[in-house]
């Protein structure tokens, strides 16, 4: 048996009784802390008790928790250990957000409290806090305290990085001044790595030399070529070079550039691969007879991508663009429009009625069915299940309370393993399909499997020996908990 991994399935089992596990916490506190803190649902005097535990660890655990009550989760912001204090800023998706006036107080106290042998440098603590949520960038960046206000220079955008650069303290303004020229600092060819990584995409984004552009240009890296080919700082007799690449790809990232000259548009419109004359269908200078040139292209994308882009007001493309707001009421109209990318924003509106929603679900487009899904609170559960299975990327879907929870039995032969996990998710499952699932060559698939309730009990028990269901099997809530609680004490 996987003993601290069984003790952590134990303790986030909802079947298991907190105060069954109340002598555990004597003996091993940390397992079983850490799965009482992965519970759904965690009484707010179990994380009160968690929160005062004498072990740090415990601490944070808890601190790390999605659902944490919030005066908890303060309380432990202000933790004598740094490291749990670390846990409670560093989570993300906090109900409700730690507010400005919070953040500003505790993050002197942070700084000052790392020790010489942390394991995590300020910068990366700050790259930390930020990730969390980038909403703390401004509020940094306007700290009293001039070493945190350093420390945003790096990540603050446009007004914030502006500001930053007129601090009164000359290492803020350094900082701020040196963040600036490096945004705007011109690529060249000993700026991008050797091989493909973060690293390399990012220099791909910015101001390209003509002797980087040239180079990329000219090299078989067709992905780096594609990536290039939208960069506006690439200078116009390299656009034109690769408006005759090879690579439709490569053709397509160019026409959808804003500074091709007519000639250049011509050509796009014109281009043998209907992927880049579907690309070139989307631009908004497009002359009425190239518009009519490509709304009776034979190929049915062109003619859709032409239907979809052409015919915009301006005032319509600003809310395309999210440079305006789309009212309830032009939202309403747009649900029936002939356009379907006014149909697609218009799914995206919270405030749709049911009638409407009903209509939007059966629309033609895919896309439009799915920004409904992805956007709309009341979207069915039958829409969810489509949009999931066209598209398993959308894991969010799954968390939507209406996403269904029968039926989904049909899908454990499907060659996607995200959707073949739904299966596994069949409150109706059969329990010998279950059981082939756990064998699945998916980690997503097994795991659901072995979280299944309508698992074999003779199953569920026998997964606590192994090295990577063992916590999902202790977890399971149809396990036979007591034998297994007894063989710790």
């Amino acid at each position: 048996m996987r003993s601290d991994s069984v003790l952590r399935g134990l303790a986030e089992n909802p079947s298991v009784p907190v105060e069954v596990l109340a002598g555990l916490m004597r003996d091993r506190p940390e397992p079983v802390a850490a799965g009482l803190a992965g519970r759904t649902e965690l009484p707010v005097a179990v994380q009160r008790w968690l929160a005062g535990h004498e072990s740090y660890r415990v601490r944070q655990a808890v601190g790390n928790r999605v659902g944490l009550d919030a005066e908890i989760r303060d309380r432990l912001a202000r933790d004598p250990d740094w490291r749990v204090r670390l846990a409670v800023l560093c989570r993300r998706e906090q109900h409700p957000a730690l507010s400005a006036e919070a953040l500003t107080r505790l993050l002197p106290v942070l700084l000052d409290d790392l020790p010489a042998d942390r394991f995590i440098t300020d910068g990366e603590l700050f790259e930390e806090l930020f990730t969390a949520d980038w909403s703390r960038v401004p509020v940094t960046a306007r700290h009293p305290d001039p070493r945190i206000r350093r420390f945003a220079a790096p990540y603050a955008w446009r007004d914030d990085l502006r500001f930053l650069s007129s601090d009164p303290d000359p290492g803020v303004a350094a900082a701020a001044t040196a963040s600036i020229a490096e945004h705007e600092r011109v690529m060249e060819p000993a700026d991008l790595p050797d091989h493909h990584c973060h690293a390399f995409w990012d220099v791909l984004h910015r101001p390209l030399s003509p002797a980087l552009a040239a180079r990329v240009a000219a090299g078989d890296d067709v992905e780096a070529v594609r990536t290039i080919a939208a960069n506006p700082t690439v200078t116009p007799g390299i656009v034109d070079a690769l408006s005759r690449h090879a690579d439709p790809e490569v053709r397509s990232g160019v026409a959808a550039r804003a500074d091709l000259t007519a000639a250049q548009v011509t050509a796009v419109v014109a281009d043998p691969s209907p992927a880049v004359r579907a690309v070139a269908a989307t631009r908004a200078d497009l002359t009425p007879e190239q518009i009519a040139a490509l709304a009776a292209d034979p190929d049915e994308a062109v003619r859709d991508a032409v239907a979809g882009h052409a015919y915009l007001s301006g005032e319509e493309r600003a809310i395309l663009a999210g440079a305006a707001e789309l009212s309830r009421e032009r939202a309403l109209r747009w649900a029936g429009a002939p356009n379907p990318r006014l149909r697609c924003r218009a799914a995206q509106h919270p405030g749709l009625p049911s009638g409407t929603v009903a209509v939007l679900t059966a629309d033609p487009d895919a896309t439009v069915r799915r920004a409904l899904a992805l956007h709309h609170p009341e979207a069915p559960g039958a829409l969810l299940l489509r949009c999931y299975v066209e598209d398993s990327r959308h894991s969010g879907l799954l968390a939507r309370p209406r996403f269904p929870r029968s039926g989904l039995s049909r899908f454990a032969t499907h060659p996607d393993p995200h959707v073949r996990r739904l299966a596994a998710r069949d409150v109706d499952a059969d329990p010998e399909l279950l059981t082939s699932l756990l064998t699945d060559p998916h980690r997503c698939v097994r795991v659901d499997a072995a979280r299944s309730p309508r698992l074999p009990a003779d199953r569920i028990t026998a997964l606590l020996d192994d090295p990577d269901l063992a916590v999902l099997a202790a977890a399971n809530p149809s396990l036979d908990w007591r034998p297994v609680i007894a063989a710790f004490r």
